[in-house]
């Protein structure tokens, strides 16, 4: 085997096998500048990520779908650094997923869980 080969096989299929299935969002944390949001801007945006789900197949395709969007790439995971088509999606430490997205109103940290290893 070729060495681009071996590379392309050892950074594409870098995952563990705990991360296959559907994830499904266990905690949401909204950290808002109180003054740019609304207590209620931040319980609906709270709310809304509460409907997210992160699938995650045997062939390190990730689907993330939220709020009706859906984004596919490939994940592979470095450490507790979990990556999607090359750039940090999230981390993975204690059985949880987590991600951070940053906006202009502050940062929300959302916790997925995947209860048994449940495939999509």
């Amino acid at each position: 085997m070729g060495l681009l080969t071996w590379l392309f096989v050892a950074t594409s299929c870098n995952h563990n096998d705990a991360l296959i299935g559907r994830w499904t969002v266990e905690k949401v944390n909204v950290a808002f500048d109180e003054s740019k949001a609304t207590p209620e801007m931040v319980r609906q945006y709270g709310e809304m990520e509460k409907g997210n789900i992160i699938e995650i197949g045997k062939d390190s395709l990730l689907t993330f779908i939220s709020d009706g969007d859906t984004l596919r790439g490939r994940c592979s995971l470095k450490g507790e650094i979990l990556y999607c088509d090359g750039r940090v999606f999230g981390t993975i430490h204690d059985g949880l997923l987590t991600t951070e997205t940053s906006t202009p109103l502050g940062v929300v940290k959302v916790s997925y869980v995947n209860p048994q290893g449940i495939e999509p």
